[in-house]
């Protein structure tokens, strides 16, 4: 994706989200739900205006960042390679913001949605746009599987990009068919939890097994030179 159609999209969502909350303002309550259990009950409101406008100020800081990432990564780590990819995590992560803004104005609204199931479906769908263009992902210090391991070595990057890009894949497979079955909520996060954490236990033991742990000859001999 270019980026002048990556930023064209995302100031039409985030515009279009800003004109509904001013055009339903008026007739909005006082306090906004901003949060739900895993019952998809409210349990937690915030107060207009920031209750109303939260969304909408998420999804342009998040906008901002996602510019900001290619401007401030160092030699050697530059996106631009992958810029392409960057301006598709973009426009999903605003475009995701912008469907809980949507879902939160119509809970305000008296609107009986089955937010749990909605939002439960929409992350797992996220995870799986985000997962397909995982492996494209280049060496940087921003975004991605970003251990000690895969930032040294390039082989150990690549590999767990592939496995972690296809296990985010599968874990928002697992939540999106999940969510209409109402799947214990304890079990779906251990299984997402599994599933982030085995790119980053594989990236340990792949870069031992490709570069090792063994002392550099070259600062051994300099050590002992001093010594």
């Amino acid at each position: 994706m270019k980026n002048k159609v990556a930023d064209v999209l995302c100031l039409i969502i985030i515009t279009l989200l800003v004109a509904v909350v001013i055009y339903l303002y008026p007739v909005l309550p006082e306090k906004i739900p901003t949060h739900w259990n895993a019952a998809g009950e409210i349990d937690g409101y915030m107060a207009k205006p920031w209750g109303a406008f939260l969304m909408p100020l998420i999804a342009a800081v998040i906008f901002l960042v996602m510019k900001l990432i290619p401007m401030i990564s160092p030699k050697g780590f530059r996106t631009d390679e992958f810029r392409p990819v960057v301006n598709i995590f973009q426009v999903t992560l605003v475009a995701f913001m912008a469907a809980i803004g949507l879902l939160t104005l119509l809970a305000a609204m008296g609107v009986n949605a089955p937010v749990d199931i909605l939002v439960v479906s929409g992350v797992g769908l996220l995870l799986i746009i985000l997962g397909n263009f995982m492996s494209k992902v280049r060496k940087n210090f921003f975004i991605g599987i970003r251990t000690p391991w895969t930032l040294a070595s390039d082989e150990v990057w690549s590999r767990t990009h592939r496995l972690g890009g296809r296990l985010l894949m599968l874990a928002g497979l697992f939540m999106l068919v999940g969510a209409p079955l109402k799947i214990q909520s304890e079990l779906t996060v251990l299984v997402v939890t599994v599933f982030a954490l085995t790119p980053v236990i594989y990236s340990y033991f792949l870069y031992r097994k490709l570069e090792g742990f063994e002392p550099d000859p070259a600062i051994e001999d300099d050590l002992n030179k001093d010594l």
